[in-house]
């Protein structure tokens, strides 16, 4: 009856393994029933050290297998070992044997809902990562045209995800991911109509995005205005990566609504009417700068 041991024992470690899987790639495919992507899915995005970076992840990922099988390898031989010696004909379950087998499907349960749970915050993390990186790589284009570019800049319990220092006035850039919906015929799932108060996306509309750029940019013109001394014009900006904006005849609303590809960010490099002075722009500079964490401090 050995093999029926080895059985129980591969089993009781591998088949909730296989049942959280199976049930997570069917959940990311019920995801996807509508057809909603990434709008930068074919975007290539080039930043510092990013063949590192993915050397990096690559490591960790076999560095992280190699550990599971070492947590797994002690219970499975000990368990397999311990396997061999009962002898089925006299077992009888009593009431002990029942309770770990219900506290082993909850917490089996408990796993699986991590699993999930996690996975989720995973992906929105990681689409809201590419569109940064891609805004950013987008930004930092502006350097040659004069503009001082920095990036994910803390706030009071909040990050600007992009900050410009343009020739005439400070830009507070918010970066959203907003996945596409399927494609259709009339070629409008490309879109986002933007009338300076919402964002009316093929199939939904959104005013917190703006409403949070705005709170963003309000934060970041009183924290410039204590620490240079100085009122600096300080302009909110939310960039949607991917999308075709269509503002119509918007052109004096609060929040400036952008696709960063291509010339999508010159208007911040604008050098008509009024003009920041170097000494001004060299003190917001390093009031941005000061905002960063000290080297080897904890936040």
């Amino acid at each position: 009856m050995s093999w029926i041991n080895a059985l129980i024992v591969i089993g009781s470690i591998f088949i909730p393994t296989f049942i959280a899987v199976g049930l997570f790639f069917g959940y990311r495919k019920w995801q996807d029933r509508d057809g909603r992507r990434s709008p930068i899915e074919n975007r290539a995005i080039y930043g510092a050290g990013e063949q590192l970076r993915k050397r990096v992840d690559a490591h960790t990922d076999d560095m992280m297998l190699g550990l599971a099988m070492l947590y797994f390898l002690g219970p499975f031989f000990l368990a397999f070992w311990a396997m061999q010696r009962v002898d089925w004909s006299r077992v009888q379950l009593n009431f002990w044997d029942w309770f770990l087998a219900a506290m082993f499907l909850v917490m089996a349960g408990a796993a699986i809902w991590r699993i999930f749970s996690n996975g989720n915050q995973r992906r929105m993390a990681n689409a809201g990562l590419q569109a940064e990186l891609y805004t950013a790589q987008e930004l930092n284009r502006l350097m040659a045209l004069g503009c001082t570019v920095l990036h994910d800049i803390p706030g009071e319990k909040f990050n600007i995800d992009h900050v410009v220092i343009g020739p005439r006035a400070v830009y507070a850039i918010e970066t959203k991911s907003v996945r596409k919906p399927r494609a259709t015929d009339a070629k409008d799932h490309f879109k986002v109509v933007y009338d300076g108060q919402s964002l009316r996306f093929p199939d939904f509309t959104n005013t917190k995005k703006l409403h949070q750029t705005k709170r963003q940019a309000e934060w970041l013109s009183a924290y410039l205005r204590k620490a240079t001394g100085q009122s600096v014009p300080v302009i909110p900006a939310l960039a949607l990566p991917g999308w075709w904006i269509d503002s119509g005849q918007v052109s004096a609303a609060e929040v400036r609504v952008f696709n960063p590809a291509g010339r999508g960010a010159q208007f911040m490099a604008d050098r008509a009417g009024i003009m920041l002075d170097a000494g001004t722009t060299g003190l917001v500079t390093q009031a941005l700068v000061m905002r960063y964490p000290a080297e080897g401090s904890v936040k």
